[in-house]
C-alpha cells in the first residue's frame, strides 16, 4: 500500500510492532512464530469467531473442523509477517462489525490450550 505525503509537513511515524506474542497492529492480529506455530502451522486459513459479550475471538486452524460445528465462525487468511514466520490475520471485519471494540494498537491479554489448538484472544 502506498502513503501519501505532504512534504511541507512532518512525515507521520509509523508505528512499532511490540514484542509481545499476540498484539493488534494496524487491525490485524500479530501472533509470533512460535505461538503461530503451534496454533496454525504451515496452513494458509484461519476459523475466527467472536464472542462480543466477552469481547473476545477464538481462533483456530482451517483443519479443526469441530470448531467449524460448535461456532459457526468466518474463515480469515493467514499470511507470514516476516522471515522469522510471525503469521499476521486481518480483523477488520471483526471490527466493522463491532465498532465498541478498540481499534488501538496493543499487547492482547490471550490464552491458549494444546490440546484443543484454539487461542482465545480478549480485545478491550
Amino acid at each position: 500500500m502506498e502513503r501519501a505525503f505532504d512534504f511541507n509537513q512532518n512525515i507521520p511515524q509509523q508505528s512499532k510492532i511490540l514484542d509481545t506474542p499476540v498484539q493488534l497492529h494496524n487491525l490485524h492480529l500479530i501472533i509470533q512464530h512460535e505461538l503461530a506455530n503451534r496454533l496454525i502451522g504451515e496452513e494458509m486459513q484461519a476459523y475466527a469467531a467472536m464472542m462480543p459479550e466477552a469481547k473476545k475471538i477464538l481462533l483456530t486452524k482451517a483443519s479443526n473442523i469441530a470448531f467449524k460445528a460448535k461456532y459457526k465462525p468466518i474463515m480469515l487468511f493467514v499470511k507470514q509477517k516476516n522471515t522469522h514466520g510471525d503469521k499476521s490475520i486481518s480483523l477488520q471485519e471483526f471490527f466493522a462489525d463491532h465498532p465498541d471494540l478498540s481499534q488501538d494498537n496493543q499487547a492482547l491479554k490471550f490464552s491458549f490450550e494444546d490440546k484443543e489448538a484454539i487461542l482465545e484472544i480478549h480485545i478491550i
